[in-house]
């Protein structure tokens, strides 16, 4: 008769591919440079709280300590970067680092998310800007590769182009945001019905849905540089969305990101470039980034950034998406058979397959 002294729950499958991930995206990120840091979790709120959006507070954890500070417990990584940041007093530029932290937000039941998780990520702070844009991409294509998601994509955006062309049709804030919402679901009737409801000019319209549109980006870009041909900010946005894409096909990308400007996701901090990691099979983002120039200067030290931050337990959904199935034996193990009365043998053998780095279970293993 042969019993299982020990077997591995199934969870422990997940478990061992989190390793994998935290690992694996750590060293990518270390062989570019970027050093790990470590941020508080719990922070004073009113000196973390300049670099959070609304939404940010609105499911952030406040509580009150027994000296009546307001404490919050840490919503998003960047900021709590950025405030730390600009505590230094003379960091060398462009500062590079690496996080893998946890983020604490109250959950939001119709989109079920969690309520609290673990980021990994990078901040570029400082530097030359298209140098950096090109950097953090190169490490997020990097990471994706190493962590064998074959099937990944980088959607590619531009927050200051979109930003420009929504101050510039002169619609109020609140209804820029309803656009804004529009523009990221694709609903070009809802973008056209909102603009022309406001009497917007023709050109900013078409402009505007022309981020909309569903075609390539390269001829939504041609067709809002056709429709603003003396506008300085967006003929040189788009010199830069050119020239950065044009980088990233010559060294071998072409087929690893998309550039679609209506994908206007993320934090509202963004001001440049923007980008969304997806990946096949997996019904949420992966991660997201994007450039960052004005948030560092809400903690009083103005420094133009760019980072990106993944979200783990989607990465490890993507990875392994049905670990939870899997059975408790791993093809890979060999079982060691130990006998209860007499288990030196046993064991010995254990530990010689263990120096040789094999994968093992042990059985207790009696002949009655």
């Amino acid at each position: 008769m042969s019993e299982y002294l020990y077997t591995t729950p199934p969870i422990d499958r997940a478990v061992g591919v989190r390793r994998h991930v935290m690992t694996t995206s750590m060293k990518s990120f270390g062989g570019w440079g970027y050093r790990e840091i470590q941020v508080p979790l719990l922070h004073y709120f009113e000196a973390l709280r300049p670099g959070l959006d609304a939404e940010q507070i609105e499911r952030s954890f406040r509580f009150v300590d027994r000296a009546g500070n307001v404490m919050v417990l840490r919503p998003d990584v960047t900021p709590a970067v950025a405030q730390a940041f600009a505590q230094m007093r003379s960091p060398r530029l462009p500062f590079r680092v690496s996080y893998t932290h946890k983020v604490v937000r109250i959950e939001r039941s119709f989109t079920g998310d969690q309520l609290e998780s673990y980021q990994l990520g990078i901040e570029h702070i400082g530097g030359d800007e298209f140098l950096g844009d090109v950097e953090v991409l190169l490490v997020a294509f990097e990471v994706m590769e190493r962590l064998g998601l074959i099937n990944y994509q980088v959607s590619l955006a531009d927050h200051q182009l979109a930003n420009h062309l929504l101050v510039a049709s002169g619609a109020p804030l609140r209804i820029r945001e309803h656009i804004r919402s529009a523009l990221t679901a694709r609903d070009h009737d809802e973008v056209s019905a909102l603009l022309r409801k406001l009497g917007t000019r023709e050109k900013y319209i078409d402009g505007i849905l022309a981020m909309a549109s569903l075609k390539d980006g390269h001829s939504q870009l041609a067709r809002i540089r056709e429709a603003f041909p003396g506008d300085r900010v967006i003929n040189a946005r788009i010199d830069y969305l050119e020239r950065l894409t044009g980088m990233l096909d010559e060294l071998g990308y072409a087929s690893r990101y998309r550039l679609e400007l209506a994908e206007l996701t993320g934090s509202s901090y963004y001001t440049g470039i923007g980008f969304v990691l997806v990946s096949e099979g997996v019904s949420r983002e992966l991660g997201r980034g994007g450039r960052y120039d004005a948030l560092l200067a809400h903690y009083g030290k103005p420094t133009a950034a760019i980072g990106f931050s993944m979200s783990l337990d989607t990465i490890v959904q993507a990875l392994e998406p049905t670990a939870h199935h899997h059975s408790e034996v791993e093809e890979d193990e060999a079982d060691c058979f130990v006998d209860p009365e007499n288990p030196l043998e046993g064991f010995r053998e254990a530990v010689r397959l263990r120096v040789a780095d094999q994968l093992l279970r042990v059985v207790k293993h009696s002949s009655f």
